[in-house]
């Protein structure tokens, strides 16, 4: 009995300690809702986690001592074990376009180019075995998120453009961006996302998140980050997931009406008929319509199922306890809710509060489907393109377009060029449009230019440039470069489709307390580059010519080697003496027999 009383002091002690020890994390999780023009849904979703803030030191031991509670185990383990400080991730798909949809959410700060793209700061006492660490961390994240991370080396890490360096300028950190613009984003990505959170994505707006529907998006983008947020020795590990998805309304109800797709009939074709060429085979689509009502089911395939309440939930306060679904809609909207409660309600935004154990839907219903909120204008269009023709040489075009007519923009280009586009610099043209030409020098706008050279095989090139853009300015820039014949193993198996170069990234710098800090930031597309590729048919011909010649070869020298010529006579005659042997053979085995018989005594009467 004495055993048992203390067995179980010892395990009220074990859970007092765990209670005490996650009384300091917190989760939160956000939806927001934002209509678009042409019937198009902006959904972002944000997810928040703080560890328990037991966690002393910099650099290298700032993981060291950390207890997961709601933080997950995993992805912690990985950076502590790679002496990582602080880590982003970005999956990205598609094309946001600025001037229908206004800026970027979050203006940027979480949003990458096409494919995947990922930078860290890294602690080592030098660069060497910082880098090798760099290598180990994506290789590690490979694994976990089922990406080809691991395929980042050092051809395809840069240093990144400066303003990602802001307040991480630390002793023994080393800064390292890596992208991968080929890569595909699918469901087996996303799902890496979804355990992560306390949930799982069985609860909370996170169950919302179904690949079917994400990934059937004009634009979608995935982001992770982990920073250490501290407070003297006292630091606490913040993560943070944001997924952003621009959905098309009516093409998502037409899969919910007929599941497996079809040409529509023509009778249900919404044409133009006004069209002097309109006919029975020719169709000018019309403007989506203005009337359209949805659920927030319809969207998603399902409604929200209870609110995420993690195992440590009842020790929390309500304050810290975010989950909720907002709206941002104009007053020719109407939002009817079912289940959960209103929480904040002010001009064209309203917060519901998601309930336990209760179902949250939502139903949109409007007349003026093109009356949307106003999007900010984003401070600055970027276009980057190809030029030339042939695959044996080309150029490189980037416009870049301050829409602002009274304020000039500071910002910082920064693109990575792969080792087999050979760049020359020398070739970089700059033409400036302005309304008056003669206010500003060329000299005035491109302030700074950077540029590393490639090393064949070894690095990428890479160039960064500062610009100070006037009001209503374009500035376009174009040089040339050569394409590099490789090796036969270097093609990919798709060697025809092209090569994707990575997008361009540009940072936009807003002046605060004196200190040019990042304010906006953007990618332009990927590009897709043509180098001469060799005609791969060539080795499967030699190789069906090498091997019918060494099978000639070898059939004619065995049989000279093993078979025995004679002439067909000698055949004959000695087939007929085998013929007589064996006939002889067998006579005298009988003949052996008869006489056998013969001499055996008869048998007495």
């Amino acid at each position: 009995m004495l055993y048992k009383e203390l067995l179980l002091n010892v395990l009220a002690l074990c859970l007092l300690f765990s209670h005490s020890q996650a009384t300091e994390s917190s989760y939160k999780e956000r939806l927001d809702l934002t209509p678009l023009p042409r019937n198009t849904l902006l959904a972002s979703f944000n997810f928040e986690l703080y560890s328990d803030p037991n966690i002393v030191g910099q650099n290298e031991t700032i993981w060291a001592e950390t207890h997961y509670a709601l933080f997950p185990r995993s992805v912690g383990q990985i950076v502590r074990s790679t002496s990582t400080h602080d880590l982003h991730l970005r999956f990205s798909q598609g094309w946001w376009e600025s001037e229908d949809w206004g800026s970027l959410p979050h203006n940027g700060r979480h949003s990458g180019g096409t494919g995947v793209e990922l930078w860290a700061n890294v602690a080592g006492k030098t660069r060497e075995e910082a880098e090798n660490r760099w290598y180990e961390l994506a290789s590690a994240l490979s694994g976990l998120f089922c990406a080809s991370l691991n395929f980042i080396d050092s051809t395809k890490t840069t240093s990144g453009p400066t303003a990602f360096l802001q307040n991480n300028q630390t002793s023994g950190l080393y800064y390292f961006h890596g992208s991968l613009p080929q890569e595909t984003i699918c469901t087996e990505n996303l799902t890496p996302f979804l355990k992560l959170l306390p949930c799982k994505g069985f609860a909370g707006v996170s169950s919302l998140l179904d690949g079917h529907q994400i990934f059937d998006s004009k634009w979608q983008s995935m982001a992770l980050d982990f920073v250490p947020v501290c407070d003297g020795e006292s630091c606490k590990l913040h993560m943070t997931e944001k997924i952003d998805v621009v959905l098309d309304v009516q093409r998502l109800m037409g899969r919910k009406a007929n599941p497996i797709p079809e040409p529509p009939p023509v009778s249900q074709l919404n044409c133009n008929t006004s069209k002097t060429y309109h006919s029975d085979s020719i169709c000018f689509p019309l403007a989506s319509p203005e009337e359209i009502n949805w659920k927030l089911s319809d969207i998603f395939g399902t409604t929200v199922r209870s609110r995420c309440i993690p195992d440590h939930t009842s020790i929390l306060t309500d304050a810290e306890l975010n989950h909720s679904i907002c709206t941002h809609v104009t007053p020719e909207w109407d939002v009817v809710r079912e289940g959960g409660s209103l929480s904040y309600s002010g001009g064209n935004v309203a917060c519901y509060s998601l309930t336990q154990n209760e179902i949250f839907d939502l139903a949109f219903s409007t007349t003026r489907s093109s009356s949307v909120s106003v999007p900010d204008r984003p401070p600055v269009y970027v276009q980057r393109s190809m030029t030339g023709r042939g695959q044996q040489n080309g150029g490189i075009q980037i416009i870049i377009t301050n829409p602002s007519p009274t304020e000039s923009v500071s910002l910082i280009y920064f693109e990575s060029l792969p080792w087999f586009m050979k760049t020359y610099m020398h070739t970089m043209t700059e033409v400036l449009s302005l309304p008056n030409p003669d206010s500003v020098a060329i000299t005035d706008v491109i302030k700074k230019a950077n540029y590393k050279p490639s090393l064949e095989r070894v690095r990428d090139s890479s160039l960064e440039l500062y610009i100070e853009l006037p009001a209503s300015a374009r500035l376009t820039l174009s040089y040339d470069f050569d394409n590099v014949l490789l090796y036969l193993i270097e093609y990919p198996p798709d060697a025809n489709r092209g090569f994707d170069v990575s997008p361009a990234i540009v940072t936009v710098l807003t002046e605060l307390d004196g200190i040019m800090t990042p304010s906006y930031a953007l990618r332009t597309s990927s590009l897709l580059l043509s180098l001469p590729t060799p005609d791969f048919s060539m080795p499967y011909n030699v190789i069906i010519l090498t091997s019918t010649v060494m099978a000639l070869a070898f059939g004619t020298i065995f049989n000279i080697l093993v078979r025995r010529f004679v002439y067909e006579e000698d055949i004959q005659r000695d087939s007929v003496s085998v013929l007589a042997r064996l006939k002889q053979h067998l006579t005298s085995r009988f003949k052996t027999k008869e006489t056998a018989a013969s001499e055996r005594p008869k048998s007495a009467e």
